[in-house]
């Protein structure tokens, strides 16, 4: 019954509005397009909100006792099972190990700090029931990023004492910089140079540790070595050449690092060779650069295998170095292209496939771990938004209870204002990690879930599996075969997909007349939607014109102007034209070349100066012509320009069929009869009109 009623009032306004336009014109529509317009939009849905429909049950005791074994703080005690949901957060924050659970232990005191403030909010139990878990998971992620830097971090201490010659453990490979250091001051042989860098060293700062461990070991050490070269010279000629070939050996095992056998330094270089070539770590594949230049050298000749110690395998380990490093970026930066991948797959995810396509392709690899670490957290909330015509522009929207499709209500005296209520927290299914549930970004823990009745509504998360279910939207591609539109397929109701009906939202397979939500009318695009900015603006009337009368868009051409309010009159400016608004008449358009001739009249400032119908396109495919509140008219051909007609004159011209009279379209303006006080004329192609007060108007033939 609501449906047949709607479509009578659609039909009767507009049989309204071709009466009128067929009264002046004939066309109302541009050439190529339907002499029709489209049927008017329906009326803005009333909607209910209910604001207890989004509340939610406190949490129970099998969820805080699955959130206390997720944090790995113990047994959950009847201190954790019976407190407060409040306080239950608090002693997560208390609890928790902060270095293990750094993210998760900064979100409950935010939370605990908004529990403070409100405690009739729904963050603590939202925080108990799924927040824990999605921060808990993050810091496990970091944690193993963290593990892996820190691992980094023992290879280079590892690999800089194997190069002093210096001896290690657990102990002194895992301790803080500072105490590192000292270490090495405490190991290294008295009098080197080495030894006097450690203590130098341990006095410094952060940084300062930081260098000598990376940089200085080996820079002192290698000095060092030289003092010892150089101090075997003196003692004569031979000794010098034997410490030179002992210290590049003992350098070349340092380079990879292995530690120096003795018995192998006093080998000739091609039989040094071929024990590195023996060692586990020539068989790594992280060495493989080093290996292959190995093998390359004992091929060729003397002089090449000395080149290889010397020099060749610190180059080969550079080369190896660097290409770890770009694999370990490369493959973080695959991370990112897989997100953004997931996120174009889905179709529901817009901002984040952006972002992540501007980091993987442009960002350095900070950027690029930074945005693993938290930015592909940031941009999960999105708006919908109807595709439909006459729906598009309208959001899905909700404060608690019955969802809605809404353009929102143009307001009085501000151009337009946040819809609210309408933007949504795209997450993975609270019933199946592959679909997505859509959250709401202003009532934290409420999702869109499908009710009984199949009515979608806004309602908290109770923790059930029946609610996850009935929360739950696998994404498809949009049933209107648009690229990029979605349709959300309700998991509990696989056929039934997010359909906006006259405003309302339903879980519907548009198969058949079973409910009438159900009907086959308009569902393809009923049930996909465009997924847009989250919070989005009320849409003005302008707007809606703009999103659904195509013609409108392509005529127009690019916005010069946003929208405003002036004298009452929305306006809106255009590269081809001008859409004017007021609450008589809605919203019109004008186009240039009569636009030139509108805004010389002084536009829509002049009282009863606003058009009464859309830019008239003639019958000829030639004119246009534009009608105005106060029986003013500007009609413009190639040949003739904009001219105003109006009055008597435009009355008898109107009766003769217009442009389409023996007349033609006007060459001038109405104007006074020079010598001829009283009388006024207008000109046309083939004749004019006059008019006197006392005889009224009449055409004649020039």
């Amino acid at each position: 019954m609501r449906r047949t009623l709607g479509n009578t009032r659609r039909l009767t306004r507009t049989l309204a509005i071709l009466t009128v336009a067929t009264a002046l014109t004939g066309l109302v529509a541009p050439p190529g397009a339907s002499a029709a317009p489209p049927p008017p939009a329906p009326e803005v849905p009333l909607e209910s909100p209910d604001a207890t429909a989004a509340e939610l049950p406190a949490a129970t005791e099998l969820e805080k006792v699955r959130a206390v074994h997720e944090i790995e703080v113990g047994d959950a005690t009847a201190e954790w099972r019976n407190a407060t949901d409040m306080n239950f957060v608090f002693k997560v924050y208390d609890r928790i190990n902060g270095t293990d659970f750094p993210l998760t232990k900064e979100e409950s005191y935010r939370v605990y700090r908004i529990m403070v403030h409100t405690p009739a909010a729904p963050d603590a139990t939202a925080f108990i029931r799924t927040g824990v878990f999605d921060f808990a998971a993050r810091d496990r992620i970091e944690r193993q990023r963290r593990q892996d830097a820190w691992n980094e971090t023992v290879r280079v201490r590892r690999e800089a004492l194997i190069d002093a010659e210096l001896a290690y453990d657990d102990v002194i490979l895992n301790d803080n910089d500072q105490n590192f250091v000292y270490k090495v001051y405490q190991r290294a042989p008295a009098g080197t140079r080495l030894k006097l860098g450690a203590l130098d060293a341990f006095g410094g700062d952060a940084a300062v540790w930081k260098d000598f461990i990376e940089n200085k070991i080996r820079e002192l050490h290698h000095q060092d070595q030289l003092d010892y070269i150089e101090r075997e010279k003196q003692k004569g000629e031979e000794e010098g050449r034997r410490a030179e070939a002992v210290a590049a050996k003992k350098d070349a095992c340092h380079k990879i690092p292995v530690v120096a056998v003795a018995s192998w330094l006093l080998l000739p270089d091609d039989d040094f060779i071929r024990e590195l070539l023996k060692t586990p770590e020539l068989a790594d594949p992280a060495h493989r650069e080093i290996k292959n230049a190995a093998n390359a050298a004992l091929i060729a000749g003397a002089a090449d295998w000395a080149r290889f110690i010397t020099t060749g395998i610190g180059e080969a380990r550079a080369r190896d170095d660097a290409r770890i490093l770009r694999e370990r970026e490369e493959a973080d930066r695959q991370k990112v292209r897989d997100i953004k991948t997931k996120a174009d797959a889905s179709r529901l995810r817009p901002r984040l496939s952006a972002a992540a396509a501007s980091v993987a392709t442009t960002g350095t690899w900070d950027q690029v771990k930074d945005f693993l670490a938290k930015g592909q957290y940031l941009p999960l909330d999105q708006g919908f938004s109807g595709v439909t015509v006459n729906t598009r522009g309208w959001h899905v929207r909700s404060g608690g209870g019955d969802a809605w499709a809404t353009p929102g209500t143009q307001p009085a005296n501000t151009v337009t204002a946040p819809l609210g209520e309408a933007s949504w927290k795209v997450v993975a299914g609270l019933a199946d990690a592959n679909c997505f549930s859509l959250e709401s970004a202003t009532r934290v823990g409420s999702y869109l879930r499908v009710a009984p009745n199949l009515r979608v509504q806004l309602a908290g998360n109770d923790g059930t599996d029946g609610f996850k279910l009935n929360a739950t939207w696998c994404a498809r591609p949009g049933l209107d075969n648009s690229a990029g539109n979605v349709s959300l397929q309700s998991k509990a109701h696989p056929g039934r997909y997010l359909r906006q009906f006259w405003g309302e939202l339903w879980a519907a397979h548009g198969q058949s007349n079973e409910n009438n939500f159900d009907t086959t009318g308009n569902f393809a695009t009923d049930a996909s939607w465009k997924t847009v900015d989250p919070n989005p603006n009320i849409s003005t009337k302008i707007d809606l014109r703009l999103l659904n009368e195509d013609w409108w868009r392509e005529y127009f051409g690019p916005a010069t102007t946003p929208e405003y309010i002036e004298n009452g009159v929305r306006v809106r400016k255009f590269q081809n034209g001008a859409a004017f608004w007021n609450p008589s008449l809605g919203p019109k358009n004008i186009l240039f070349p009569i636009l030139t001739k509108y805004w010389s009249m002084g536009g829509h400032k002049v009282p009863a100066n606003l058009p009464v119908v859309d830019n008239l396109f003639l019958p000829d495919g030639v004119g246009r012509a534009t009608h105005l509140e106060s029986g003013r008219s500007i009609y413009w051909s190639p040949s003739t320009d904009s001219r105003l007609i109006f009055g008597a004159i435009r009355g008898l011209w109107e009766s003769m069929g217009w442009e389409r009279s023996w007349l033609g379209y006007p060459i001038s303006d109405e104007m006074d009869v020079p010598g001829e006080p009283g009388k006024r004329r207008s000109m046309f192609q083939f004749g004019n009109i006059d008019h006197t007060a006392e005889k009224g108007a009449w055409a004649y033939r020039r």
